[in-house]
């Protein structure tokens, strides 16, 4: 799913404020986030400014460019047949909405320039610019861009690495901000801010809200060491940032478990889960395969009644809690976007646990979100709906299959035992 890498969401001002000149703003912020982390910059970094329209432009061309549209057409195709995401939502239209009215600055690895939205207050645009300046240097010593190609058709790993990326330029941007706490004006700052228009975030469904603030939220509390962050958590390490990059996490799991990361005896790896998929009915073919992970499952057992939007105040900000008991216990998984004749069409998840017991109550969160998706029919006219919930021991298997009555359909728990066999070789 996208998740914009390596952008500050800071809101964005509808007041005029006076150009600023920010290569003389950035000589000293520069400095100091090298000093903070430790680390010289190996080479200049360009400093831009942009409009939120600009940067809308920059999103829709890198999607282009790197498959992501496609990928963003078959995310939403996986999200509302799951019942992630009401049917009638136009995913990217509503991605680019939101991003356009929150972003406050990015920074774009293969230009190696950063660049701040205008109509930034100056204390702001220094935030910003410290925030910036991380991903920076960052990438000089880690190659942000490879490394999110490296992940970028495995949802979950890909959020975990965005986490990494947006709790590191926080961490720095904290501490930056407390070494010039005399020059800045906080209590402006903190006003402009409340000021801002969150209209657009506030009605998001969680699936489009909930990992965007948790690459800043939980890659923070990450970086901590806690599951949860109080105003009181100490700040992370400067060491521990650089040994999270070294060895980057590889799911969301560990992300919101840190111990799952952090702890040599606790360390968990998620299982692997690889289909066959040249054994699906004639006329079958898969369209996507990608792992989704801890967090998106959480969002997708919510209940339909408590998928609220987001509150924008700085400690209900930090209570979000982005699993839930029906997530815990994620071991793996893998969903496939399958497409049939005439227009069929399907999304099989499986997903493998820690034991029986987590693995059946999942299947149980899964209930009734399967029976909303029942009430709302087929997919498409002249199609039915085809509904498979199995536990198979660890396994569970889910599918929601649309197609016309005389199309020979799939056999999701057949699908499931292949899966899950391939799990007991591997293990």
């Amino acid at each position: 799913m996208l998740i914009c890498l390596t952008a500050l969401f800071v809101l964005t001002q509808d007041a005029p404020v006076p150009a600023l000149d920010l290569a003389a703003l950035g000589e000293s912020i520069e400095v100091d986030v090298a000093k903070i982390t430790g680390r010289s910059f190996k080479r200049s970094v360009k400093i831009k400014t942009t409009t939120a329209k600009q940067f809308t432009d920059y999103v829709i061309e890198k999607l282009a460019h790197d498959g992501g549209t496609q990928r963003m057409a078959q995310d939403e195709k996986i999200a509302k047949m799951l019942g992630m995401i009401p049917r009638d939502l136009d995913l990217k239209a509503l991605t680019l909405e939101v991003l356009a009215e929150q972003v406050g600055g990015f920074y774009d690895p293969p230009t190696e320039s950063f660049h701040v939205v205008e109509g930034l207050s100056e204390d702001l645009t220094r935030v910003v610019m410290a925030h910036e300046f991380t991903h920076a240097l960052d990438d000089q010593y880690r190659d942000l861009d490879k490394l999110d190609k490296d992940c970028q058709y495995q949802t979950d790993a890909q959020l975990a690495l965005h986490a990494l990326a947006e709790g590191s330029a926080m961490e720095v941007m904290e501490r930056w901000m407390m070494l010039n706490i005399r020059s800045l004006d906080m209590v402006a700052v903190a006003e402009s801010q409340a000021s801002f228009s969150t209209d657009t975030l506030a009605a998001a469904p969680p699936y489009l809200w909930k990992p965007l603030l948790g690459s800043y939220m939980a890659g923070q509390t990450f970086l901590r060491k806690v599951e949860v962050r109080t105003l009181m958590t100490r700040p992370a390490e400067i060491s521990g940032l650089d040994l999270a990059w070294a060895k980057p996490p590889v799911s969301t799991e560990q992300i919101l478990h840190p111990a799952k990361y952090w702890d040599a005896e606790m360390i968990d790896l998620p299982t692997p889960l690889l289909t066959d998929t040249s054994r699906l009915p004639q006329g079958w073919s898969m369209e996507r395969r990608d792992v989704l992970g801890e967090l998106m499952l959480a969002i997708m057992t919510t209940p339909i009644d408590q998928r609220e939007g987001v509150e924008t105040n700085p400690l209900k900000l930090l209570a979000i809690r982005y699993t839930n008991p029906a997530a815990t216990g994620w071991d793996g998984d893998e969903v496939l976007l399958l497409k049939g004749p005439e227009g069929a069409a399907a999304t099989v998840l499986f997903t493998w646990w820690d034991d029986e017991k987590e693995a059946a109550e999942f299947a149980e969160s899964c209930e009734p979100i399967l029976a909303r998706i029942g009430s709302d029919g087929a997919f498409g006219e002249g199609q039915e709906l085809s509904l498979t919930l199995s536990v198979l021991g660890q396994g569970v298997v889910l599918g929601v299959v649309s197609a016309p009555k005389e199309i020979e359909g799939l056999d999701c728990p057949a699908l499931g035992k292949m899966a899950f066999e391939g799990v007991k070789t591997v293990r």
